[in-house]
Order: C-alpha cells, then sequence, then structure tokens
C-alpha cells in the first residue's frame, strides 16, 4: 500500500511538470500551427535563470520569478524576430525552431559550460501524505505546476483574452475584420508559452542536474502530450497524467528506454482512436 501511494504521487509530480511543459506547445500549436523545437531550450533557459540567483545568494522564488520573467523575453524576441515570419509557411517552423534550438545550446554551453549544475533543494526533507514520506518540494512543484496549468486554462475559457486567442485560432482573417489584433495576440501567446517552459525549468532545478541539453528529455514527452491532446489545450493534463503514469510505472518495473517505448506505442494508440472532431484550442 505504502508503495502504491508513492508510485502515484511520484506519477501525479511528473504529470504536473509535463502538463506544465506541454501546456506552452500546445498554446503554439493550436494558435499559430507553430512546431516549437526550441521549446526545451526555453525549459533549459528557465532552469539556469535559477542557477544564477542561486549562485548569488538569491531565494528559490526570486530565481522562479527571474526564470519567467527571461522565458517570456526570449520568447517574446523569438516571436518578433523568426516565428512572425513563418506563419504563411508553418512548415518552415521546424527548421528555424531546429536552428534556434542548437544555436541557444551552443550559447549556453559558452556561457556554463557543459558540467552539471546544482541548485539547492529549497525545502529539504520529506512530508507524510496517507502515512507515506514524499519530499516535500516535489509536493510543492507539483501544487505550483498544476496551479499554473489551471490558471492558463481558466484565462482561456473565461477571460476577454481567452476569448480573442481562441478566435484567432478559428480564424485569424476574421477575427481581424473584427477589431482583434492577430499579432499582439500571436505576440503574447508565444511569450506565454516560452514563460511557461522557463517556469517548468525553475521548478525542476532543485531535483535534476542542470546542463545545456536538459530540454531533450522534457521536450519529447511533452511533444508526445500535445500529439495526443491534439490542437486543443484542455485535454493536456488528462494526456499528460496518462503518459506520466506509464512512464514512471514502466520505468520503476523494467527500464528507461523501455519506459519511452511505452510512452510512444501509447501516444500511437491514443492517435489512432482519437475521434477525428474538430480542433479547437479551449474546449
Amino acid at each position: 500500500m505504502d508503495q502504491t501511494i508513492a508510485l502515484t504521487l511520484g506519477v501525479l509530480s511528473s504529470a504536473a511538470v509535463l502538463a506544465l511543459t506541454a501546456v506552452g506547445l500546445s498554446l503554439s500549436f493550436g494558435l499559430m500551427r507553430i512546431i516549437n523545437l526550441a521549446h526545451g531550450e526555453f525549459l533549459t533557459i528557465g532552469a539556469y535563470g535559477s542557477v544564477v540567483t542561486a549562485d548569488h545568494g538569491l531565494p528559490w522564488a526570486v530565481g522562479l520569478a527571474a526564470a519567467a520573467a527571461v522565458g517570456l523575453g526570449v520568447g517574446a524576441l523569438t516571436e518578433v524576430l523568426l516565428i512572425r515570419r513563418l506563419y504563411r509557411s508553418p512548415e518552415l517552423s521546424i527548421l528555424a525552431t531546429f536552428g534556434l534550438s542548437i544555436v541557444v545550446r551552443q550559447l549556453i554551453q559558452l556561457g556554463f559550460g557543459k558540467d552539471y549544475r546544482m541548485v539547492a533543494n529549497p525545502l529539504p526533507g520529506a512530508t507524510k501524505v496517507l502515512g507515506v514520506p514524499f519530499p516535500t518540494y516535489q509536493l510543492l512543484l507539483t501544487g505550483f505546476a498544476l496551479a499554473i496549468v489551471v490558471s492558463v486554462l481558466a484565462v482561456l475559457r473565461f477571460t476577454s483574452l481567452g476569448l480573442r486567442v481562441r478566435a484567432v485560432a478559428g480564424d485569424a482573417a476574421l477575427s481581424e475584420t473584427l477589431g482583434v489584433r492577430c499579432t499582439r495576440v500571436n505576440l503574447v501567446v508565444f511569450a506565454t508559452s516560452a514563460g511557461l517552459a522557463a517556469i517548468a525549468g525553475a521548478l525542476v532545478a532543485p531535483v535534476t542536474n542542470v546542463q545545456p541539453d536538459m530540454g531533450l528529455d522534457y521536450v519529447f514527452t511533452a511533444f508526445l502530450v500535445v500529439i495526443v491532446a491534439g490542437r486543443r489545450v484542455a485535454p493536456v493534463l488528462i494526456a499528460a497524467l496518462g503518459l506520466a503514469a506509464v512512464q514512471n510505472l514502466t520505468t520503476f518495473w523494467t527500464d528507461p528506454l523501455l519506459a519511452r517505448l511505452a510512452v510512444l506505442l501509447l501516444a500511437f494508440l491514443a492517435v489512432q482512436v482519437r475521434p477525428s472532431a474538430s480542433l479547437r484550442v479551449a474546449s
């Protein structure tokens, strides 16, 4: 029983981080049809933002805020200088963002080197959940990541900004005639996407080794979540939970390589059985 509770908490923690990483991808893909292969590097930028603030003796919360700010800034700059030129040819976004990911990784290596970096755990120790001790920081990470994802879904569903985002995703040309500034909406969405990835990077920095290629480990499964969820943001939570459960349980019983294959197989099966309904950004 104790082992089941511990595994369940581990799955929820992994699913929360995965959903936070994937929801940004889902936003940029669902709205702009942009396949952002540099999304993992935005996560890495957030992790290194946390490293820099920790090196200067600043609190963990400051590192999280700094990561979010840097992610938003880099995302906005990327949209203005690169992504904005690809809306008419979304397929080129694959090549462009792949090149961007290589450039960003090389810049990080030049600035910080290839060595692993560590961020101190801001909440060491364990908290008992149903009598089972579980790392306190991972509980905070899970709650914080889920709160952000739910907040994003609420903004898309219940605010005027969310209405404009859904309108642009449905028909950008018609939205322009109704007074919606699509360029501004695209900028906000892509910057938010990068900011969410950077926050995910800062959150996982205390529980993993920070290094220039770390984003690749997270973005692989995040892309599978988006493939399963389609161009809709709301199903991201369900997809992330399912894939995280398969990955964690397969890793526990076998090894990480088989876990990746199992996740890939699950994503393939989910796409095969998913109804071919119209795709929306939010539902």
